[in-house]
């Protein structure tokens, strides 16, 4: 082969066999370290989640265990309270009884209660017994409430507490209200909790009431597992979080214990990372190994590649260099180069036939044209014939139905065109069609349509025109042909020629319409020619004058065209 043959185009590294072939090796390596990563993921993930079911309603029963009975005392003690009539028989009997209370706190068993306060439901505080700023906290908490224990935030940044209120009897009386402190005894079992291990109390809503554990505030409403199982949920802050709640047995509450996900399951994603960075290393390792043993393997099936890739986008000026030696791929490369050559020839022998195919199938176009225009066209008058007319009529009534628009019809007919044609000559009888033509194309617009019906008759189809539109147009017509004049023969002499017009306004049946317009034309050539008369003649009235276009009460027969 020639040695100056220029070398194909190389394809980029991506889409080659090798990269292929090197695919293939990265998936399986990828496959193989994602089935390890995942087992060892998910044993690690079922050991740490096997230990929170076992820890986390362990920590919820323990606290549960020892809040329920002060949760429960407290709620005892408050109700007994509030039974006693002396709490709202004055304002110091109530107060001195609130600090009876207060001071008889201590008994086995019971939550130590910080203040006591008589709330009216409008917020003042009826009587009060502890510190000044924790029954004026209790008096700030909104009485309507569906559950009966609150947080209660200190102003005086202190220790947070939980407010414990019980109604008093009738719908509009007094709150009774109790500040209660987290037992020191259940925070001393709680010496060294799990990090980030939070303790609530919720409502059947879900809201935080009570923060044993954790921040202090018990922040907005958060969704909780419904059961001791431990579950994972999203918290009301976006975060997800792995917890367990079990009953208190009091107002339909419930502890929770939780911690957040990534906090619990920390050591899972600690080895995700490490895993999957030696897996990287692994996948990568083995891809540029299978890319340099495939390089050298698949180059000279690239060049055949890129050679089918040239022929495929129309390239057949290709040669592709061939390989020394008579294996496989040497007899398959000068193959290649022997069908190209023979794809030059037959794309040579194709273009010449396809140029005249082109040819000739412009030629047919152009005749087709014609012809579709010739069997449209009238042959004399070069307007339009009797069956475009018909066809162009069906649309526009169409039309006019649907867009409620008027449309008008004008059939013409030329005056003693018979008498004329005998005496002048058939050829002249065709030069007064010709004439005849001329005038309709000038007098009528573009929207109009004028068209040869048949014989001397012509036919004007006007749209978006009613009756005294078309009636006008009609007359303007007529008088264009009673003006013109004509030369005829080789005397030079001129000939005049008149018409009669009849009119017509579409009213809803095609039938009617040109039957009507065809009426009008024949009493037009009965009462004198050279006239306009229009399908609804107003009554007791005569025809239209010829000349003028003024109503005639006598008709009288007119007088015949002659030639001059």
């Amino acid at each position: 082969m020639s040695e100056d043959r220029p070398a194909p185009s190389r394809k980029p590294p991506l889409q080659s066999l090798a990269t292929r072939v090197i695919l293939v090796v990265f998936l399986a390596t990828f496959l193989t370290a994602g089935v390890v990563t995942w087992l060892a993921v998910r044993s690690t993930y079922s050991f740490l989640r096997d230990d929170l079911d076992d820890r986390l309603p362990a920590e919820a029963s323990a606290l549960a265990g020892q809040l329920s009975p002060a949760l429960a005392s407290t709620e005892k003690a408050l109700q007994a309270l509030a039974a006693d009539p002396a709490l709202t028989a004055s304002p110091e009997t109530g107060a001195d009884l609130l600090e009876t209370t207060l001071r008889a706190q201590g008994d086995p068993g019971a939550a130590d209660l910080d203040a006591l306060a008589l709330v009216a439901r409008d917020g003042r505080v009826l009587a009060a017994a502890g510190a000044p700023h924790r029954t004026r906290a209790l008096a700030l908490l909104p009485w309507q409430t569906d559950s009966p224990l609150a947080a209660l935030r200190m102003p005086d940044g202190g220790d947070d507490l939980a407010a414990w209120t019980v109604s008093l009897p009738g719908e509009t009386g007094p709150l009774l209200r109790g500040a209660l402190a987290v037992p020191t005894s259940l925070l001393a079992a709680r010496s060294d909790p799990d990090p980030g291990l939070r303790a609530r109390i919720v409502d059947p809503a879900g809201r935080a009431r009570w923060v044993l554990l954790g921040e202090s505030d018990p922040g907005p409403d958060r969704v909780v597992p419904p059961s001791a199982a431990v579950g994972v949920y999203r918290g009301a802050e976006g975060q997800f979080l792995v917890g367990a709640a079990v009953p208190l047995d009091v107002a339909d509450l419930r502890l929770v214990v939780e911690r957040p996900f990534r906090s619990a399951f920390s050591p899972v994603f600690s080895m995700l990372t490490r895993v999957f960075l030696a897996d990287l290393c692994i996948v990568l390792f083995f891809s540029f190994l299978a890319y340099r043993l495939t390089a050298a393997i698949v180059r000279p099936i690239e060049d055949l590649s890129d050679g089918a890739r040239r022929i495929s986008v129309g390239e057949l000026d290709v040669e592709v260099p061939e390989p020394p030696g008579h294996d496989e791929v040497a007899l398959l490369t000068r193959t290649f180069n022997d069908m190209t050559r023979k794809l030059r020839r037959q794309r040579s022998e194709i273009h010449t036939a396809a140029v005249a195919l082109r040819e000739r199938n412009e030629d047919l176009q152009r005749a087709n044209e014609v012809l579709e225009q010739l069997s449209i066209t009238d042959g004399l008058t070069k307007l339009h014939n009797h069956r475009y007319f018909q066809d162009s009529l069906t649309r526009e009534i169409k039309r006019v139905t649907r867009n409620r628009e008027p449309l008008s019809v004008l059939l013409i007919d030329i005056d003693d065109f018979k008498r004329l044609n005998d005496r002048l000559g058939h050829a002249s009888g065709d030069e007064l069609l010709i004439g005849l033509a001329r005038i309709l194309n000038d007098a009528t617009r573009e929207s109009d349509l004028a068209a040869r019906y048949g014989g001397e008759e012509f036919v004007v189809l006007a749209a978006d025109t009613d009756l005294e539109g078309a009636v006008a147009l009609a007359e303007k017509i007529r008088m264009s042909v009673q003006e013109a004049s004509f030369i005829l023969d080789d005397s030079m002499q001129l000939t005049k020629m008149t018409v009669s017009i009849g009119v017509a306004q579409y009213a809803g049946n095609r039938k009617t319409f040109f039957t009507a317009a065809d009426q009008a034309l024949y009493r037009a050539k009965a009462e004198g020619k050279n006239c306009v008369l229009s399908a609804e003649p107003e009554p007791g009235t005569g025809t239209v004058d010829a000349g003028t276009g003024t109503r005639d009460p006598e008709p009288a027969d007119g007088p015949e065209t002659e030639a001059t």
